[in-house]
Formats: C-alpha cells, structure tokens, sequence
C-alpha cells in the first residue's frame, strides 16, 4: 500500500481512487509509481522556493495532486513500451506521447477535473516544440513547475539501461535548458536551493534504492 503525501492526504475521502490508481500504478510499473512520488517532493520543494506573487496564483494542494498524477496515463501504455531496455522506436514514442492526454482524461472524470490540464501539459516546452506546441506563458503555471520536477528526476534517477545523472550534470543541465525547454525564472528559484539540498531529493523506487546501496558499499 503507498502512504499519499500529507497534502493529499487531507483530502479525505476523495483519497481512495488517488490510492486506488496509484496503487494500479504501482503494480503496472513501480519505476513511474517510485518516480511519480519523487515529482510529487521536487514540486513542493520548488513550489515552497518561489516568490509570494507566484504562490499566491496556485492552490499547493492541488498543485502536489497533479504532480502526484502526472503520469497517472501510463496506466493505458503498452507494457513493451513501459518495460523496454533500449530507446524506443518513432512508433514507440508516438504511443508514449499519449499518456499525458490519457491521464487528463482520467482526471476530467473526478472532482479534480480542473487539475487536468495541467497533466495535460506537463511536458510542453517553453519554446514552443513540445507534444502540444503551446509556449511561454500558454502553459499553466502548474504544468510549467510539473516540468521541472519531472526533468530533474528523471536525470537523477537510476534506470535499468543507464545510471542517474550526478548533481553537477544536472545542474549543468537545467541551465542548459532554461528559457527553452523549461521554464527560466523557475528553474533559476529551484537552483537557489542549493547543490547540497538538490543532491539529497533522491527517488525512493526500487532501482534507485538498490543502486545506492550498491554505492555505499563500494565507498
């Protein structure tokens, strides 16, 4: 069972089909089940960093839902792609492609329908060139924060098929891709967090866990 973080938690009873797809989630691939609660972290961190006029614009709660979901979609991808161990075809990718809109769609059908765009968009890119081609400012906020979470983890987080990133590559990284992938001013307010603190939002998933361990020994 997967304990929900205290945010969502207070959501009462409107937890239990959070926990019921996660729980889903968890069973079809725990690596996505492990990395959604890492982007769920990630965001509050770069949520709590942010300036007041940009906190005042988001409710937190449903902030850290959507996070928490963002990839709530992959539940309907084929598990050849999910669970492949090498990069995935142009037809592969187009399949990929669709779990954002698959998981709006599941989220348009409960109480937190409005949190779905935001799903929807997590993986738009500032300059115009991602699934929906929606740019700068096009992109809800909330997706635009869901997007640097959700590219720091998955350059921190150990796959099969390729070890994590170290701190000073992602770092490197995301300054890289600031003003054109994600968003500048958000990454920059992240970054302000510091080398030690970002080092230590680590994933908990199986993978990860396992590698660290693995790590330690030999250190």
């Amino acid at each position: 069972m997967i304990n929900l973080c205290d945010n969502c938690a207070n959501l009462n009873k409107d937890n239990n089909w959070i926990q019921f797809f996660m729980d889903i989630l968890d069973l079809k691939d725990p690596y996505t089940q492990g990395h959604s609660h890492h982007v769920h972290a990630i965001t509050e961190k770069i949520y709590d960093c942010l300036p007041h006029r940009y906190q005042t614009k988001i409710d937190k709660t449903k902030l850290l839902l959507a996070a928490l979901l963002h990839d709530i979609g992959k539940i309907k991808t084929p598990d050849r792609i999910l669970d492949k161990n090498a990069a995935l075809s142009d037809n592969e990718w187009d399949v990929m492609k669709q779990h954002p809109n698959e998981g709006a769609e599941i989220i348009r059908k409960t109480v937190f329908s409005d949190t779905a765009d935001w799903i929807l968009y997590h993986h738009e890119r500032i300059d115009g060139k991602g699934y929906y081609r929606l740019k700068g400012n096009e992109i809800p906020l909330e997706s635009r924060i869901i997007a640097v979470a959700d590219t720091f983890s998955a350059l921190r987080t150990y796959r099969i098929y390729r070890p994590a990133k170290s701190i000073e590559a992602t770092i490197t990284i995301l300054n890289d891709v600031r003003g054109k992938q994600l968003d500048d001013d958000i990454v920059g307010y992240f970054l302000l967090l510091g080398k030690d603190v970002l080092e230590n939002l680590y994933c908990n998933c199986k993978i990860c866990a396992e590698r660290r361990a693995e790590l330690e020994k030999v250190s």
